[in-house]
């Protein structure tokens, strides 16, 4: 077998090129993934910009593949399956791994960030417990949202939405979008869902949104509260991330409701008045990955149908052309939900 495998190297910010690297060998326990296609997420987007300085590296963790390899003691995937990875590594010794709080593992961190080569390579070496596999229904590129999913997924789980909840999703990225998708299937109504682009706006409908709100055009405060009888919503979702949108979370949030702290802020949040927080007696819930439990009943969502991820895929590259699709992010946001790079 070949010792030579081709890899987007990310050797500083802004520089990324292709370039022929050694493929990763397997241990015991380990099996060898042949990427077939991997999404660019938000924190690959960031580490391209240089939030982080750990160069040369390949980036790359939302994806899906092949087993091409096994190692001694793998006895759940075969050569052959389809699988979708779960890049998350842990001890599974800690106290939080012992909690089932593997995702906030002290001792672990991200595939292609903290940990290990990443999935913008055509081959992956993970253990045996981080790979899913997925249905031949499922292509691999739509497998390559379902990390996605399960993040979703993970953080619904800690707010606990209940049929006739009203919900309110600020921001309709891919996140927010399947965050409309999931409050749908709990029953939530009415769901209320902000955006700057008319067209998110327009796929949010399909996905389940009752109200929609271009926040360009109209404000969303006052609209929210207006749909909500001055009350304000049970559960505000925030998925953009940014100073703004928390602010409009805190304001529009029913008394004793709950804030889910969803999008990953960039910058430090300045002139935020928290005295609602305490005055409202308003629950605030951050939510960070998944603990990979949540992969499973994620795929059957996919597989099922019943969360349709076609639609959020707006562009494809081959690997050779990455650099491309990550200059297309960074010059135009507002016309991209997700980008996948075909390995």
């Amino acid at each position: 077998m070949n010792d030579i495998m081709k890899a987007a190297v990310l050797y500083e910010p802004y520089r990324i090129a292709v370039k022929e690297v050694k493929k990763p060998k397997i241990d015991a326990g380990e099996v060898l993934v042949k990427i077939k296609a991997t999404g660019v997420c938000g924190t690959d987007v960031e580490i391209y910009r240089g939030k982080y300085s750990k160069f040369p590296l390949i980036m790359g963790h939302e994806t899906s593949g092949e087993v091409v390899q096994v190692g001694k003691n793998v006895d759940r995937i075969c050569v052959g399956d389809r699988v979708v990875i779960n890049p998350i590594f842990y001890c599974g010794k800690c106290y939080l791994c012992l909690m089932n709080r593997r995702n906030l593992c002290p001792h672990g961190g991200l595939l292609g960030r903290d940990i290990g080569n990443g999935a913008y390579a055509e081959y992956v070496a993970i253990p045996e417990h981080m790979a899913f596999k997925f249905p031949d229904g499922v292509s691999y590129e739509e497998a390559t949202v379902i990390q996605l999913l399960t993040t979703v997924y993970h953080s619904q789980k800690r707010i606990k939405i209940m049929p006739g909840d009203s919900v309110a999703i600020l921001g309709q990225g891919a996140a927010g979008l399947l965050h409309t998708r999931l409050a749908k299937l709990s029953g939530a109504n009415p769901i209320i869902v902000t955006s700057r682009s008319n067209w998110k706006l327009e796929l949010a409908k399909r996905y389940g949104a009752d109200i929609t709100i271009n926040q360009k055009e109209e404000d969303p405060v006052k609209i929210i509260l207006n749909y909500t009888n001055g009350r304000g919503a049970d559960i505000v979702i925030e998925a953009v991330g940014s100073p703004d949108t928390l602010k409009q979370a805190i304001e529009v949030v029913r008394p004793g409701g709950v804030i889910l702290s969803f999008g990953i802020p960039t910058e430090h949040m300045h002139d935020i008045n928290f005295f609602p927080i305490y005055f409202k007696e308003i629950l605030m819930v951050g939510s960070r990955a998944s603990t990979g439990e949540e992969f499973e009943p994620s795929i059957k969502l996919v597989s099922t149908g019943a969360v349709d991820v076609k639609p959020l895929i707006t562009h494809i590259f081959p690997l050779e052309k990455i650099k491309e699709a990550f200059d297309l992010i960074d010059r135009s946001p507002g016309t991209v939900l997700r980008v996948v790079i075909k390995v």
